[in-house]
This record gives structure tokens, C-alpha cells and sequence, in this order.
């Protein structure tokens, strides 16, 4: 039996990453290969600081796809709700790490388009 190509990847970050590794899918555009994927995803994630898991897939057809960015990280991630941009970030990330005894360090993302985002705090 074969599994669709999410399934298969959800299943590989479940069983191959380190328990510390935070993965999150970022928006790359159209993704036509893997090829294009490796030509697009490690640029893309690592211009957040980030690196690229090797896993991609896209999610809508012709148009968006997505790369999966892992990240090990000795803070914490605290839910914010949806962040809009780095300015929205600025407002509220700040006071958030600092309401749990933590500092931001200016890095956040998010984990589920227009509902939820994190704050990554230290």
C-alpha cells in the first residue's frame, strides 16, 4: 500500500527527527520537482534561521507548496494566536515570553495560516 505523499511525510518527521527538532511548513510558491524543492527549500529555510528536513509537498495545485523547516531549539514556542507580520510580532511576542519568565529573541512563526503562530522565547 502506498501512502499519499503528506501521509508519508508527516510519518517520516513522526519516526525520524529527534524528539527536540521543532518543524513548521513555510510557503515557497509553486514547487514543480524535487529537484525544484532542493533548488528552493534549503535557501528558503535557512533565511530563517533555520534548515530544510528534506520533505516537501504541495497545497494547491500549481500554485503553493510548501517546505518543512526543522529547527532545535533549547527555548520554548508559546501560542500567540495569529501573527500577521514582524510588526504584529513586535507587539505581541515581547510581553508574552516575558508574562512566562522568558525573553524573545525576535523569532517567531506560524504553525497554522491565519489562526495560530508562535513566539519563540528563551
Amino acid at each position: 500500500m502506498r501512502l499519499p505523499t503528506s501521509l508519508a511525510a508527516l510519518f517520516f518527521l513522526l519516526v525520524a527527527l529527534p524528539a527536540s527538532a521543532q518543524t513548521y511548513n513555510v510557503e515557497a510558491g509553486p514547487i514543480w520537482s524535487n529537484g525544484d524543492a532542493q533548488a528552493k527549500c534549503p535557501n528558503l529555510c535557512s533565511g530563517l534561521g533555520t534548515r530544510w528536513s528534506g520533505q516537501w509537498h504541495t497545497t494547491v495545485q500549481g500554485q503553493m507548496s510548501v517546505c518543512s523547516c526543522e529547527k532545535t531549539s533549547s527555548g520554548r514556542n508559546i501560542e500567540a494566536g495569529p501573527i500577521w507580520n514582524n510588526a504584529d510580532a513586535q507587539n505581541k511576542c515581547p510581553g508574552l515570553c516575558s508574562g512566562n519568565g522568558l525573553s524573545w529573541g525576535g523569532q517567531w512563526h506560524t504553525t497554522e495560516q491565519g489562526s495560530m503562530s508562535v513566539c519563540e522565547c528563551r
